[in-house]
C-alpha cells in the first residue's frame, strides 16, 4: 500500500462541554472540561494508522510540545521525518465549545504553525505516496506544496477548514486548486469556496439535501468531497453528484475531529483501490465510530470494524 501524506497542524485541544453555543454577548454554562491531542494534521493521520495506512506526516511544534502526543504519534507508526520543532513559538492549540447536538465553536492559537512556510514543501520523501492531503497550513506553504506534489505526480487534495473564512483570498486558493485533483469541506466551506473564487452559484439538490453549484470550479479540480454532518457526504463532480448517507449513532458523546475521522476512513479505501465515491461509505463510517468516544483521537478502530458497520 502506498502512504498518505498528510500536512497540518498538532494541537492540545481544550474541550468545553456546553449546553448550547453562546450568540455575542452572552455567556454559556460549562458542564466539563478536558484536554485532548487534536489538530487536522494529527487527527487525520492517526485515524488513517488505525486502519493500516502508512502515514507521512509534515507539520510544526514548538519545543514545548506533548511528549505524551509524540509519544502516540509514534506508536501509530507515523513517519516524523517531516515534523519540525522551532524553539522560539508554543506549539499550537485550540478551544473547542462543543454542544450536546454536535455543534461546536473553535478559537486557535497557530503559533509554531506560523513557521511552516519556512519549511518548505515535504520531500523527499523515503517511501512513495498515493496521496498528500493539505490541511490547516500556511497559504504560501500550501501553494508550494500543491505545486511540489503536481510535479511530483502525487495526487493532491486541499482541506483548508475553517481557516478558508479568514485566511483566504481567492487568488491564493486558485493557485492551490490549480495542482489539486480534490477539494474537502464541510456544506458552508463549499459554499464559501464558490464565493470566494467570484463563481456566482445556483441551488440544487440532491435526496432534499440543497448544495450551491458552478461547475466552473471544475476546471481548477475533479472532484469535491462534501462532509454533511449526520447526513453523511457528497461526491461532486461536473457530470454527477453522489450522496452516501451517514449512519445512526445510538451512543454519541463528542462531535469533535468527526470529519478528520470521514478523512482516513476515506483514504484507507482510496489506499484500497476502492473507487471514491464508494471511499465515502466508509469515511462515513470512521465518522459514526470517532462520535462514541470523547475527544478526537480517543476511539477505537481498524479496517476490520469498518467493514462490518459499513457491512461491506
Amino acid at each position: 500500500m502506498e502512504s498518505l501524506l498528510v500536512c497540518g497542524n498538532l494541537n492540545i485541544d481544550t474541550i468545553l462541554s456546553v449546553d448550547y453555543l453562546p450568540e455575542e454577548g452572552q455567556s454559556t454554562p460549562v458542564r466539563s472540561v478536558k484536554k485532548e491531542f487534536g489538530g487536522c494534521g494529527g487527527n487525520i493521520s492517526i485515524a488513517a494508522a488505525m486502519l493500516d495506512v502508512p502515514v507521512i506526516l509534515s507539520s510544526v511544534v514548538g519545543s514545548d510540545f506533548n511528549s505524551d502526543y509524540l509519544g502516540s504519534l509514534k506508536e501509530h507508526n507515523i513517519d516524523l521525518e517531516h515534523l519540525k520543532t522551532v524553539d522560539d513559538l508554543p506549539s499550537p492549540f485550540c478551544t473547542v465549545l462543543s454542544a450536546p447536538d454536535g455543534k461546536q465553536a473553535y478559537a486557535f492559537m497557530e503559533g509554531a504553525m506560523s513557521k511552516q512556510v519556512d519549511q518548505g514543501p515535504p520531500l523527499p520523501l523515503k517511501d512513495p505516496a498515493g496521496f498528500c492531503h493539505i490541511a490547516t497550513s500556511h497559504p504560501d506553504f500550501c501553494i508550494n506544496t500543491s505545486r511540489a506534489m503536481s510535479e511530483n505526480g502525487i495526487s493532491t487534495a486541499f482541506d483548508p477548514g475553517q481557516e478558508i473564512y479568514f485566511r483566504w483570498k481567492g487568488p491564493e486558493v486558485r493557485s492551490v486548486l490549480q495542482n489539486c485533483e480534490r477539494f474537502f469541506g464541510n456544506l458552508g466551506e463549499w459554499e464559501y469556496l464558490l464565493d470566494i473564487l467570484d463563481l456566482e452559484w445556483e441551488d440544487r439538490m440532491i435526496e432534499k439535501i440543497v448544495y450551491p453549484w458552478n461547475d466552473k470550479v471544475f476546471d481548477l479540480i475533479d472532484e469535491a468531497v462534501v462532509t454533511l454532518g449526520h447526513r453523511g457526504s457528497m461526491m461532486i463532480r461536473r457530470n454527477e453528484v453522489i450522496h452516501q448517507p451517514g449512519m445512526d449513532v445510538s451512543d454519541f458523546v463528542d462531535a469533535t475531529g468527526a470529519g478528520d475521522a470521514f478523512r482516513g476512513g476515506f483514504y484507507a479505501a482510496l489506499l484500497r483501490g476502492l473507487r471514491p465515491e464508494h471511499a465515502l461509505v466508509f469515511g462515513n463510517g470512521m465518522g459514526a465510530l470517532s462520535l462514541t468516544s470523547s475527544g478526537p483521537q480517543g476511539y477505537e478502530a481498524n479496517w476490520e470494524m469498518l467493514e462490518d458497520l459499513t457491512d461491506q
